[in-house]
């Protein structure tokens, strides 16, 4: 028996009565057994069209001998017989499940990923899934969920943004500044062209934990000083992530040497544009000045694949598609549902 981690939502109708009867739907599955559910969490509705209802959200713990792709498919035809429609995306749902975790399995087809690609940075599903599944692993980063819920509610607010590209980090980075009212840490005390940051030397000084106690605005997003509560605290965004910059100057000898560093401040979340294998992307930013941007290149796409694949990042929103208004569209989701 596999133990498998499910998230369900609704937020349209009697959602209560609809999370319980979805619950009852799953228990019923064949070589399926239910071991624990959390408590059901109200949450604010993020990155879908505007004026939804709250949504009521939970986790439920199952052992079950069903391979994932079958699963998959029993949890597609619950929903469907509750009232499921897929019309626009994360618009409002009568019931929503999706499969989290299956063991310590990876799974990246077509139809189905594992774990859940959005799962290590969103708080309404890591919080009751630390309820009840807080030792469970999540296979991609390595990090236990208790982990990942942790690390977002402990770390200084700061999301760090990459792209094999790093003229693409650096639009995303000042339109989530510009989207969310958000400083640009390379603003922040230093004064410098974000798109000079090129190695892990040129970061250094910003990130250093003494700069961010020595500079207001940062020092408000670190947790323990002047920013203890950060409730409704945006976070400070930067253009370049440190293990990128390290990766490409080959100074990754440790497993996790170029993705940490000591006396240094680390991203709550990594947002990392990962393009598909053409240039569409560039050419749509960039159609007056594309071949002076392609040359932006930090690193070989394979290369900066093989980086985020590696075990340790923590919460990491990888966005995979070559439309900026998506990409933008999945970035500012990522922030709001870290910090609600």
């Amino acid at each position: 028996m596999t133990r498998c981690l499910l998230a369900l939502g609704s937020n349209l109708g009697d959602r209560a009565a609809m999370l319980s009867e979805a619950t009852s739907a799953v228990a019923s599955l064949q070589n399926c057994q239910l071991i624990a559910r959390s408590r059901w969490h109200e949450t604010t509705p993020v990155g879908g069209p505007e004026g939804q209802c709250a949504f009521l959200n939970g986790v439920l713990l199952l052992e079950t001998e069903v391979p994932p792709q079958e699963l998959c498919e029993a949890l597609l035809r619950i929903e469907a017989a509750l009232g499921r429609q897929r019309a626009v995306r994360w618009d409002a749902r009568a019931i929503d499940i999706d499969l989290l975790l299956y063991g310590v399995e990876k799974i990246a087809t077509p139809e189905l990923t594992v774990p859940h690609p959005r799962m290590s940075f969103r708080r309404f599903v890591l919080e009751p899934a630390a309820e009840i599944a807080g030792a469970m692993v999540h296979a991609t980063s390595g990090w236990t969920v208790a982990g990942l819920l942790s690390h977002l509610r402990a770390a200084p607010r700061y999301v760090a943004v990459t792209s094999a590209n790093t003229a693409i980090a650096d639009w995303l980075a000042s339109q989530l500044a510009t989207e969310l009212g958000c400083p640009r840490l390379e603003e922040m005390g230093a004064h410098v062209d974000p798109q000079a940051i090129e190695s892990v030397e040129d970061a250094a000084a910003l990130l250093k934990q003494s700069h961010w106690q020595a500079v207001p605005e940062l020092s408000a997003r670190l947790p323990g000083g002047q920013g203890c509560d950060l409730r409704g605290v945006s976070p400070v965004v930067s253009g370049f992530w440190r293990g990128t910059l390290a990766a490409a100057d080959r100074l990754d000898a440790s497993p996790l040497g170029c993705l940490f560093a000591e006396g240094e401040v680390n991203p709550a979340l990594v947002i990392a544009i990962d393009l598909p294998a053409n240039e569409k992307f560039p050419k749509k930013l960039f159609s007056e000045n594309f071949e002076k941007n392609v040359v932006s290149q930090s690193m070989s796409r394979q290369e900066f694949g093989e980086l985020l694949d590696r075990p340790g990042i923590g919460p990491l929103a990888r966005i995979q598609t070559d439309d900026p208004t998506v990409v933008l569209q999945e970035a500012v989701a990522a922030v709001g549902s870290a910090w609600p």
